[in-house]
């Protein structure tokens, strides 16, 4: 389980590098650099979710946080790479993301 949420805090930290460059002008192709990332960050995903029972159980977390977190982290996933995405609603998802991985990585 804690490997899970080590590779979904790499990819978090993924997220904030690719955000900051598309801010900066870079422009991603999507078959090469969008696409694997964010199959990438589905596969972990999927490992967190088929963990769903052991995660829920933790006592600040329940199904609809888990459902947010998964969500968040899809988006941020596609989001990341376009200069146009707000940076005040993707700091709000990237840093409730950030909380709840690092809660868990603590309690797990």
């Amino acid at each position: 389980m804690r490997h899970y949420i080590e590779s979904l805090n790499e990819d978090i930290k993924k997220i904030e590098i690719f955000f900051e460059a598309a801010k900066k002008g870079r422009e991603f192709n999507f078959v090469i650099d969008i696409q694997p990332f964010t199959e990438h960050v589905d596969a972990h995903l999927t490992d967190l979710k088929m963990n769903e029972d052991q995660v829920v159980a933790l006592p600040l977390m329940n199904e609809l946080k888990l459902k947010l977190l998964i969500q968040h982290m899809r988006e941020l996933s596609v989001e990341c790479f376009f200069d146009k995405t707000s940076k005040k609603v993707f700091l709000d998802k990237y840093k409730a993301v950030q909380h709840d991985l690092h809660y868990l990585e603590r309690m797990l």
